[in-house]
């Protein structure tokens, strides 16, 4: 399938989970992430997602957002975002995404795409419990548990349909140059979190001084530049610990130069062992 490029920014590699087709779906606890928030990043997907059971914020380019039990929100393309949860409680959802070349390469289609995802449009759409697009989440989210390609592409094209109308209604207008810099900076870190990076390579990605990057990460994120690249790959290895991996296995293709002090670091964001993690998942 042709993918349709949006920008030749490094958007987050994701693992689609429908054969043939840009679509995942999942849904784990806020739990399984250092206190109760997953690491920012980005991808050139939508995103879709609801609590199924307790409630939680979500991030998105500088602005967070409560959602309910029960109330979905969908994520523009290219935008930074994570989910957390501020006063630190556990929530399971579920999430969908899907890329815009489901849709074909019909022209019209594609440039009606990138108006879309362009900067200047809406970051997020938000839609309460109850909504027509909580509805056909269900229904994608079954469809695609089915393999049902062909209302897999219907369900999606409805809900960009009604993220396209409600952008008439909800003033959640695009988010500046900061944004554009710092999509820069993150892009090159999940394009290069498995070689070794220095903070005057995340710089040069978002074309701004040393000092500038690490004021922006500070300012918008929340951390330091280095800090973001450990907690990504952390993000990254833990994935792999619970598909099986070994230790040494999740330390190396995750960028850690060594099994040690990837387990220091581990240790220190997780506050268990790597080794303790990957057997708690296996037994739940």
């Amino acid at each position: 399938m042709r993918q349709l490029k949006l920008n030749p920014d490094s958007s987050e590699r994701l693992e689609y989970t429908m054969p043939d087709m840009p679509v995942r779906i999942g849904g784990d606890p806020l739990s399984n992430f250092r206190n109760y928030a997953a690491a920012c990043h980005w991808h050139d997907d939508f995103e879709l997602l609801m609590p199924v059971d307790g409630e939680m914020d979500y991030f998105v380019n500088g602005r967070s957002v409560h959602l309910k039990k029960g109330a979905c929100i969908f994520v523009n393309a290219r935008r930074l975002h994570y989910g957390y949860s501020a006063q630190k409680r556990d929530c399971h959802y579920r999430f969908i995404v899907f890329h815009p070349s489901i849709f074909g390469a019909l022209p019209p289609v594609e440039r009606a795409l990138r108006d879309l995802c362009a900067d200047e449009s809406a970051d997020h759409w938000l839609f309460e419990v109850s909504s027509e697009a909580v509805m056909l989440f269900d229904e994608l989210y079954h469809c695609a548990e089915a393999d049902d390609a062909l209302r897999v592409v219907a369900k999606c094209a409805e809900l960009v349909s009604l993220a396209i109308d409600a952008s008439a209604v909800q003033k959640t207008p695009g988010t500046g140059a900061d944004w554009a810099t710092l999509r820069a900076m993150t892009g090159y870190v999940q394009a290069h979190y498995t070689e070794k990076i220095r903070l005057e390579q995340i710089a040069a990605a978002g074309a701004v001084c040393r000092n500038r990057c690490c004021i922006l990460f500070r300012k918008r994120l929340g951390c330091s530049p280095i800090a973001y690249v450990t907690r990504y790959r952390l993000e990254k290895a833990c994935a792999l610990l619970s598909q099986g991996a070994s230790v040494t296995e999740a330390a190396l293709a995750s960028g850690f130069n060594s099994a040690s002090y990837f387990t220091e670091q581990f240790r220190r964001y997780y506050g268990v062992t790597p080794k303790i993690y990957r057997q708690k998942m296996e037994t739940e």
